[in-house]
């Protein structure tokens, strides 16, 4: 199906979605389930559409007396803007990144043709110096650091749903792990969304292209189920700047480690 097609179709189903009125349960089941079917023949290596498109309600059940029926009404509205916006995005994005060659491949790994990308994801916590600190090392290095909140959401999109798609052409990860959760026993750890991210690198990249900084100063929980990845300590002296240069270098992105002099 060719890019064109698929825009055209998407357009027909919001003008559809868009005549459907709150008594026409019928229509927006088969509205629906044309858009479901469109999903699975044009994005099939993409499951999160449907998922959306299911967690929708329209309904808050069947009419009683102890409703009014203006609460369906807004119900019904809220669900048909929801649909309606899940129908636009998945137009942008095929707007953005497919072609009538190859299918939008969302989880595929940004070096199987061969080529790297110099974009580099940063995941951090709430220590904002440390964040920063490390995207200008990347910056000194020539490489391009993507952190998730600076970057523009394409319409209704969800946070999952922008971090699936910045982080599909990127090839190397640096996870930072600052003191961001204080625990019973007077230690700290990281956001849980951090280790979350953490896994999804690894997974996504392989533990030779994700490297994790911890805050020295205090005393981090390190995750102890994923040994074998890069740990290295992040202090005000500087040396974690060479070390994440050497296993960049390690990666083969072939940075200069003169420019942190």
């Amino acid at each position: 199906m060719t890019k064109e097609k698929k825009l055209q179709i998407l357009d027909d189903l919001v003008a559809r979605a868009e005549k459907i009125t709150y008594d026409s349960k019928s229509d927006m089941e088969c509205c629906e389930d044309d858009t479901k079917s469109f999903i699975r023949n044009a994005m099939p290596n993409d499951n999160r559409w449907i998922g959306r498109i299911e967690s929708i309600s329209w309904y808050l059940g069947a009419f009683s007396s102890l409703t009014q029926e203006w609460e369906f009404i807004e119900a019904w509205n809220d669900g048909k803007t929801s649909f309606i916006g899940v129908l636009n995005s998945i137009k942008s994005e095929i707007e953005l990144y497919d072609t009538d060659e190859q299918p939008t491949q969302i989880y595929s790994k940004p070096d199987e043709q061969g080529v790297k990308s110099n974009k580099i994801f940063i995941v951090h916590g709430h220590n904002n110096e440390m964040k920063l600190d490390v995207a200008r090392t990347v910056e000194r290095l020539d490489l391009a650091p993507i952190i998730l909140h600076e970057q523009p959401s394409i319409g209704s999109e969800t946070i999952i749903e922008k971090f699936e798609r910045l982080s599909q052409d990127v090839s190397f990860a640096i996870v930072l792990l600052s003191a961001d959760d204080k625990m019973d026993d007077g230690k700290y750890r990281a956001r849980q969304n951090v280790i979350l991210e953490l896994g999804y690198f690894i997974a996504k990249l392989g533990r030779e292209n994700v490297v994790t900084l911890y805050d020295a100063s205090l005393k981090i929980e390190l995750p102890s189920d994923v040994s074998g990845v890069l740990y290295e300590q992040y202090d005000l002296n500087g040396a974690w700047k060479f070390k994440m240069a050497q296993a960049l270098n390690a990666a083969e992105f072939n940075v200069d480690a003169n420019r942190l002099i």
